[in-house]
């Protein structure tokens, strides 16, 4: 389904609240709160058995109902990061309980260390000749791994921009067009919004170091108390690339095609800058922990701060009384970087139309009022609010921003782009070779 196919987009707008109504309930529009889910009986260690190499090509389709009809009764096999106990949870109840109710289609979560093992798989599937019937019919992917799938042609597509909850999304905002500079171009749909934030200890931080002179300041004041954790974490090695925005004044040098002159202009005052405050990190900087381990360091305040993509994780974590009381958020003078997660379909998927429909519904209001609440998801967005029926619209806001949760308006205006990949990949190895290296 491409974009000559959009030619129905316009018939399923004019008919999208009845098509809605038909194939998800009275609430679809979210309109009323999501009801409790049962769990799925999907398991955490789910898996796929590797197909046979077959020459057909994956189906297309011409409507909207055409692809409904054929998601019926269906499987869909999500290949997504599995490193969150919440999330993977989370998933389960919110997206794989309505799709069953709604649209008869069953939901298998396939837990992934990394994406790098779901795009590894593709590849090895193209290389064996399966040209259908993959394993993996739809990714949460980003940045280096969309970039790879796309320019290899391994993707299917393209479809985003013609689900009919696509009228909710932003497109034409480069934030949403680009996944750390490549153009998202209809292979791939956004499903929730990341910002960076420092979370830390009020009771151990009088006062948070917003930039990173004061940082530094700091963690030689405090020896022991932060610490972040080891590339390849891309979650936290935004960290990394925050210094080298902050190196160079922001972060235009670092946009367009990786200029090698100007990576070597900034590089070695961030090596200078990572391994001046390493023998005061945790554990003297001997060790760089795992993301998981940044947390409970945080909780059982080991260390006075975290990092994270999710700027309501904190309050969500108080709530669920993880954190202690006296966690909150900042973010630095010079700004933080943001960007959208999606979800993207392999060339090869078995089940696309199911794909396409998972893909839809977590675009919805109905779910996206889901992630946006600070008691469930505590999520951002990457829907475009005010195109929501007013109900909706009233419902979200209505909820109460967490404790420890910055501010639409700051998280806003100290918003930056992410670096394209081919920065981000110099980035990561300069670090492995002059920091955890020397």
């Amino acid at each position: 389904m491409g974009r000559s196919h959009r030619r129905w987009v316009a018939l399923v707008a004019g008919i999208l609240l009845v098509l809605t109504a038909c194939s998800t309930g009275d609430d679809a529009t979210g309109t009323t709160p999501a009801p409790e889910i049962p769990e799925t009986t999907a398991p955490d260690d789910a898996t796929t058995t590797a197909p046979e190499a077959v020459e057909d090509a994956p189906p297309t389709y011409d409507t909207w109902d055409d692809v409904v009809v054929a998601a019926r009764g269906t499987t869909v096999n999500w290949y997504m990061w599995g490193g969150s106990d919440t999330i993977n949870q989370n998933v389960d109840n919110d997206i794989g309980g309505p799709l069953a109710e709604q649209y008869d289609i069953t939901l298998n979560r396939v837990p992934l260390n990394d994406t790098a093992d779901a795009v590894n798989q593709v590849l090895d599937e193209e290389a064996a000749g399966v040209t259908s019937g993959g394993s993996a019919d739809l990714i949460w992917i980003n940045g280096e791994n969309f970039r790879t799938l796309k320019e290899a042609g391994l993707l299917y597509g393209p479809w985003a921009e013609d689900l009919p909850n696509a009228i909710l999304v932003p497109w034409g905002d480069p934030a949403i067009d680009f996944d750390f500079g490549t153009a998202v171009e209809g292979y791939e749909s956004p499903w929730g919004h990341a910002q960076f934030v420092f979370e830390y200890n009020s009771d151990l931080v009088t006062a948070p170091p917003t930039s990173f002179e004061d940082l530094q300041e700091w963690i030689h004041a405090n020896p022991g108390l932060f610490t972040y954790p080891a590339i390849p974490d891309f979650t936290r090695s935004v960290f990394v690339r925050h210094v080298f925005y902050w190196v160079a004044g922001g972060p235009e040098p670092f946009h367009g095609e990786f200029d090698q002159a100007t990576f070597d202009e900034y590089a070695p005052t961030v090596w200078e800058y990572l391994n001046e405050i390493e023998s005061d990190l945790w554990r003297d900087g001997d060790t760089y922990p795992e993301a998981p381990v940044m947390d409970d360091l945080l909780a059982n305040q080991e260390t006075a701060f975290n990092m994270t993509y999710a700027p309501g994780n904190a309050s969500l974590q108080i709530r669920k009384g993880v954190y202690p009381e006296s966690i909150r958020t900042f973010v630095m003078d010079t700004g933080t970087l943001s960007n959208n997660n999606y979800v993207a379909i392999p060339f090869n998927a078995s089940n696309p139309a199911g794909a396409m429909v998972l893909a839809d519904y977590i675009l919805s209001p109905e779910f996206q009022l889901v992630i946006a609440d600070p008691d469930r998801w505590g999520w951002e967005m990457p829907t475009d609010p005010t195109t929501w029926p007013e109900d909706a619209q009233a419902q979200l806001e209505s909820y109460e921003r967490g404790v420890a949760t910055l501010s639409v308006e700051e998280l806003t205006d100290h918003a930056l782009p992410e670096p394209p990949v081919a920065w981000v990949t110099a980035m990561e190895e300069g670090w492995i070779n002059n920091v955890l290296e020397q």
